[in-house]
């Protein structure tokens, strides 16, 4: 995928100002770029129109690892990440009570629906000064960014999440989407993005193709459509990744390393702490699981001492450098896919015999492009099969979560083993004690903040169900 220049970001922001809000309703999914009527007044040219391209996709990096967005906060909400910190929005959204005041979620929600708002903008912009036809990728790329905004609000937000429009100028507001709906327009602006992945042989097309079907069949996964899903992926190579964002010293941090290794304000999770057992909880600090790059410790003197708050143990997950490229879709993804399948099916043995294999033969877990790559060392395959519906369930989430720790899927895998394998909130999310205080609560995902009242046709969150 493109890499983002310093003098590229600079140009999208010389070519206009990028709008808040969101655009088309799910009633009117957008699946081509149609003739605009309104194209921004300084954008004239085809480099201006690249440069809106750009921005777009920058944009898509605050709401991965390069910002404390869905990724970070929706580990939060789970069991990836407790608070080290002082500041209470952290801490509610730790403890799993977020109220629609939260300042942090604000951000979270605003930086999602400005992908969605610059990725339309720029399209109108590519539709009157398209690129030349060797780079029809480039038009893709915008319908991937929409894609992945709307895969995030839905695996992250509540249901009733309002889509506006404020890409032509003036805003239109939205009206409630449920997380269904999301997860089909999403898919829809998937099916334009590999129909847009030409030339078919340009190494960039070829990745846009591929991170588009494996994300293609996480939406369908999140559908209950698990068979069709393993199908779409079946020809990923095991080795593939998408490096879609990169850092540097320049442009911006990877925000796991900032707030974990550097601020100290989030620490890695654990099964227990000094309150007690956390129930659910997989016990990350702990293990001593190879897929992780642990230093540090719950419970006694931490090898990394205390976190910002100055009381609580600090752990890092040493996985992630300063400027380590956040990895979107990979082969590995491919593979949990599938093995989600067979388990869907009843196919256990299937299962594990996916899951063996990445065992014994570990994928990279981090970027290539960087010196800090890391393939974790093998491991025995599992020796036993689960013979039940419940077990198995338990030992691929499991699974999942060790190998994509840190990678904004461990909410919506949650949210998943409620709606469609018939666990209860209380059953996978952390419980009992809080150690900053108080007991767990039981958000299984995140309210619409208060600005959002803003929107005349929005009410509040339709219902907070998984």
């Amino acid at each position: 995928m493109t890499t983002i220049s310093k003098r590229a970001v600079r140009a999208t922001w010389a070519a206009m100002a990028l709008a808040l809000g969101a655009c088309d309703s799910t009633q009117k999914q957008l699946l081509n770029v149609t003739l605009p009527d309104i194209i921004p007044s300084t954008v004239s040219s085809v480099e201006q129109a690249e440069a809106l391209r750009i921005g777009a996709l920058s944009r898509v990096r605050n709401i991965t690892a390069g910002g404390e967005g869905a990724w970070m906060l929706g580990g939060l909400l789970t069991d990836e990440w407790k608070s080290s910190d002082t500041f209470s929005q952290r801490n509610e959204t730790d403890q799993r009570s977020v109220q629609e005041s939260n300042a942090n979620v604000q951000s979270m929600l605003r930086e999602i629906y400005r992908v969605r708002n610059s990725s339309q903008e720029a399209l109108i912009a590519l539709a009157a000064y398209p690129p030349v036809s060797t780079q029809q990728y480039k038009i893709g790329t915008m319908y991937l960014a929409e894609a992945i905004a709307e895969i995030e609000l839905a695996e992250t937000f509540c249901n009733g999440i309002p889509l506006s429009d404020a890409a032509h100028g003036a805003i239109v507001y939205g009206q409630p989407s449920s997380n269904t709906d999301l997860y089909n327009l999403a898919k829809a602006h998937l099916d334009t993005a590999i129909a847009n992945a030409l030339p078919a042989t340009d190494a960039n097309a070829v990745s846009l193709k591929t991170t588009s079907q494996i994300l293609q069949a996480r939406v369908l996964v999140n559908l209950g459509q698990h068979a069709t899903a393993a199908t779409l992926v079946s020809t990923v190579a095991d080795a593939y990744s998408d490096q879609v964002m990169t850092y540097s010293l320049t442009s911006g941090d990877n925000q796991i390393w900032a707030l974990n290794t550097s601020a100290k304000r989030w620490t890695v999770g654990d099964s227990m702490d000094a309150s007690g057992v956390i129930g659910n909880a997989i016990p990350f600090a702990s293990s001593g699981d190879p897929r992780l790059k642990i230093t540090g410790s719950t419970l006694g003197t931490s090898a990394a001492g205390k976190g910002f708050d100055g009381s609580t143990n600090f752990i890092t997950n040493n996985l992630w450098a300063r400027s380590d490229a956040a990895i979107i879709a990979s082969g590995l993804d491919a593979r949990l896919i599938q093995a989600e399948a067979k388990l869907k099916a009843a196919d256990y043995p299937g299962m594990m015999t996916i899951l063996n294999a990445l065992r014994t033969a570990p994928p990279k877990l981090t970027a290539t492009n960087v010196t800090t790559a890391f393939t974790p060392p093998a491991m025995a395959a599992i020796a036993t099969t689960p013979t039940t519906a419940t077990d198995a369930a338990k030992l691929f989430f499991r699974e999942k979560a060790f190998w994509t720790f840190g990678r904004g899927q461990r909410l919506g895998d949650l949210r998943r083993m409620i709606r469609q394998y018939g666990f209860t909130q209380d059953q996978v999310f952390p419980t009992g004690t809080f150690f900053k205080g108080g007991t767990y609560g039981t958000d299984v995902n995140f309210p619409i903040t208060t600005d959002e009242y803003n929107n005349p046709n929005y009410k509040g969150c339709t219902d907070r169900k998984a």
